[in-house]
């Protein structure tokens, strides 16, 4: 599945990620990301090792995985040669995605409905003028700031349903967040609008198997700490949560 979308209008935006999962306040190592987008889908990209700069990339640790594309962290930031990805087509309704967590986890999915509600608060971001909108999404309360002036459904992650382009995005702790660093629009260079590629060998699950895919990670976490406490009984082992490994944590 390589194919890209031509379309007269296109759009590429760049944000900051931050991911501070347990410690909020957006205390975390940015990514960068960035989204490109015409009228009918989207494609967003984050830790991905070809987005840092070379001066992040000291200390490399290798994440071992011999079962589908593992990746590598640089001082703390996760990033693989793929990254995370996230692909939206309006018509067919539906998402793919891929996450790493010392495996890679590929998910088609319906394109879920986020129940946005928008107040009247507005804010400048840029030269653009915001609006601001809140709803409950996989177990995070998230506030989105959008704006009209680029009137397409698109936001960064899974993010996406206004009647605008979604410029910045954080849950309510900031434990996930999206700043907003440029956007072109029309796009002043090449920008592939595509579908994800995934190894021959592996096959999209759906979401509900996703989300068992997350609790065997939680169980085999559990299991790990149990071993490790009787091991090391003076150590008190803090049991894995759902929300601190996984931005879904319904």
């Amino acid at each position: 599945m390589i194919n890209s979308f031509c379309y007269s209008q296109k759009g590429l935006i760049y944000y900051d990620y931050i991911d501070a999962k347990g410690v909020g306040n957006a205390k975390g190592q940015a990514s960068n990301s960035y989204m490109a987008f015409n009228k009918e889908m989207s494609y967003y990209v984050t830790a991905k090792d070809s987005l840092e700069r070379d001066d992040v990339k000291n200390n490399q640790t290798v994440i071992e995985d011999g079962e589908n594309g593992g990746g590598s962290i640089y001082n703390g930031m996760k990033v693989s040669e793929q990254g995370d990805q996230v692909v939206y087509h309006i018509k067919k309704k539906t998402m793919w995605s891929n996450i790493l967590y010392v495996k890679q986890f590929y998910v088609k999915e319906v394109a879920p409905t986020i129940n946005w509600k928008i107040s009247k608060e507005t804010k400048k971001i840029g030269k653009f003028n915001c609006k601001k909108a809140t709803a409950n999404f996989r177990g995070r309360n998230y506030i989105a700031w959008f704006t009209t002036e680029i009137a397409v459904p698109f936001g960064p992650w899974k993010l996406h349903g206004l009647p605008g382009l979604i410029l910045e995005a954080y849950d309510a702790n900031k434990e996930v967040s999206w700043s907003f660093k440029s956007v072109q629009f029309p796009s002043k260079i090449k920008v592939n609008v595509k579908y994800m590629s995934i190894p021959s060998n592996l096959k999209f699950m759906t979401y509900s198997e996703f989300k068992n895919a997350q609790q065997e990670v939680i169980e085999k976490q559990n299991d790990e700490q149990k071993i490790m406490g009787k091991q090391y009984p003076e150590i008190t082992f803090i049991p894995p949560k759902l929300n601190l490994l996984f931005i879904e944590c319904e």
